[in-house]
């Protein structure tokens, strides 16, 4: 095992976006950045090989005392709940360095910013303490306002205004909700605590925690996961976000950033559940299949093939909500394979709306046709990824959201099978038609001289590509340890039938 791992994937991206932000050339920059992106999914690899998917302890710790005085300490570590998540990681930044590689536009703040992006979300995914993990929830923040301002499209100033003001402002009431935990419970000597694992604990206890309390803290953590994520009402923000983002900026944000809030879900929602009101069960499930649902309707209904995706991607992380709050073993293991699942096949989806937009200079659904006459692999790619997303069997899409759909209908029939007639035939609607409008069909004259895209974009999405076929046909690669985190999740905890919810 390698000493400090954690660490260390998190240190080098770090120095690497500073030495990227300090080249001269964009051929120094993108070098930095694919090396520093490199070292972190080499140590994901081998942490995978040495990984032990049957224990529900934490793996790699690593802890040393940071400001004692205050109960604050680096404490990193990865379990069956967040190493599938730091795999994608690694992955998805490696391949987004890749398919950015032609990028000129002041490329070494580019490449910069997306080497300070991995540092953030890689450390959410392993910070066991609360106040690093708000550091780090934050840091996410900055690479990708100046990625969507300064990288974007027309409306880039809106866009990144209102991405940072709703998710900060959603990352301050987490906030407000994270002190609530420190000041109100002491260690048996007196002292406080940050450590994530053990305020997480002692919610369980009624005499520190009582009802009024324990409710407004989970709505506080709640609301701040949920936007972003994001889950209906709270989404408005990503459309604008994703179509005025640079594509390696959409693909970060729809592949990483958004399974921050989705592993909140996991890490500190569902540990909690069991102490506070029943009827926010309720209020998830619900908020959930509005999301698959509503995102499903707008999905449809766009013009720009970017939205499109993006609305979709509102949808597919209802299925996360939904799987996870109907906490059966099934469900809640379905939920944690669709975060990775949708974080791979989003990469392809945004990737081939980019490539579009580059090539053929409009992202109009109504204006393109027949492209696959000149750009046979882009086309292959493209559709692959379409299919993938809107559930092939075969590929991951279909494995998580099958895995999703049978486990949540033990606890919500009625949900579930609205989802499954209102939506599955919606989604499936809006992918085959984009498809079908954009590839198939007579190539227009005006497009008779395009060609496929450069090979290091061919080489991005086929490397996605095989990664939704291998994890589709092979998915318990990830699922095994999926599977160990929905019992770490739920054995501590009354079910929810003892909940009176069922």
């Amino acid at each position: 095992m390698i000493s400090n791992a954690i660490s260390i994937m998190i240190a080098v991206p770090l120095i690497g976006a500073v030495l990227a932000f300090m080249t001269r050339s964009r051929g120094q920059a993108r070098l930095v950045a694919l090396i520093a992106s490199l070292v972190p999914l080499a140590l994901a690899l081998q942490m995978y090989t040495e990984f032990d998917k049957s224990s529900k302890l934490m793996q790699f710790v690593e802890s040393y005392d940071w400001v004692p005085s205050i109960g604050v300490r680096y404490t990193v570590g990865v379990d069956c709940i967040s190493f599938p998540l730091v795999l994608l990681t690694a992955i998805v930044s490696v391949l987004v360095v890749i398919y950015a590689w032609g990028e000129n536009h002041r490329p070494n703040q580019f490449f910069a910013l997306l080497l300070l992006n991995e540092v953030g979300v890689l450390g959410v995914f392993t910070a066991l303490d609360f106040f690093l993990f708000y550091i780090f929830w934050e840091i996410v923040l900055i690479p990708m306002f100046f990625l969507i301002g300064i990288w974007g499209g027309p409306r880039k100033d809106y866009s990144a205004i209102k991405f940072f003001i709703y998710t900060h402002v959603a990352s301050l009431v987490m906030l407000l909700a994270i002190f609530a935990l420190y000041f109100t419970y002491r260690l048996p000597d007196g002292s406080r605590t940050f450590d994530m694992l053990t305020l997480l604990q002692a919610t369980s206890d009624k005499a520190i925690f009582p009802p009024g309390l324990i409710n407004a803290i989970f709505a506080g953590l709640l609301f701040g996961f949920l936007v972003k994520m994001p889950a209906f009402p709270f989404h408005t923000w990503l459309p604008d976000a994703h179509v005025e983002a640079p594509t390696a900026g959409s693909v970060v944000l729809a592949a990483l950033l958004l399974k921050m809030g989705g592993y909140g879900i996991f890490r500190v929602i569902l540990p909690m559940l069991p102490h506070v009101d029943k009827a926010f069960v309720t209020v998830i499930a619900v908020i959930g299949v509005l999301s698959i649902i509503y995102g499903a309707f707008l999905a449809l209904a766009q013009k720009d093939i970017k939205k499109l995706v993006a609305y979709s991607s509102i949808s597919h992380m209802g299925f996360v909500t939904l799987g996870a709050v109907a906490f059966t073993w099934l469900s809640v293991q379905g939920a944690m394979f669709q975060q990775f699942s949708h974080g791979i096949i989003t990469c392809a989806l945004f990737m081939s709306a980019g490539t579009i937009q580059h090539s053929v200079g409009t992202r109009i659904i109504s204006e393109l046709g027949g492209l696959a006459d000149r750009m046979p692999k882009f086309a292959s790619l493209m559709l692959a990824a379409f299919l993938a997303s809107l559930g092939l069997p075969g590929m991951s899409g279909f494995v998580a959201e099958f895995m999703v759909l049978t486990g949540s209908y033990a606890t919500f029939p009625m949900y579930t099978l609205l989802v499954v007639f209102t939506s599955v035939g919606v989604t499936a609607g809006y992918h085959l038609w984009a498809c079908q409008k954009v590839l198939f069909g007579p190539i227009l004259k005006k497009y008779l001289e395009i060609h496929d895209p450069h090979a290091y974009e061919i080489l991005a999405m086929s490397a996605i590509v095989f990664l939704t076929l291998l994890f589709g046909l092979q998915p318990a690669l990830i699922t095994d340890m999926m599977g160990t985190a929905a019992h770490q999740v739920m054995e501590p905890v009354v079910t929810l039938s003892q909940m009176g919810v069922i």
